[in-house]
């Protein structure tokens, strides 16, 4: 990962707060995960994304 990602990541955490960004790559994974499956009509991979939304929404920010 290239340092001006990480940068980028680093603002959009301290602007937006932790909670904020995973709520947003959460939605970004059930987006994919539907795109995959109505456009491409790939069920595997829509349901790996789908895992991962399932994840990133389990985990407890108390930062």
């Amino acid at each position: 990962m290239s340092k001006e990602y990480t940068e980028i990541l680093e603002i959009l955490v301290n602007q937006l707060t932790l909670a904020t960004v995973l709520e947003m790559l959460e939605r970004i994974c059930h987006k994919k995960a539907e795109d995959l499956k109505n456009h491409w009509q790939d069920e595997a991979s829509a349901r790996l994304w789908e895992k991962a939304a399932r994840q990133i929404e389990q985990i407890n920010i108390d930062v």
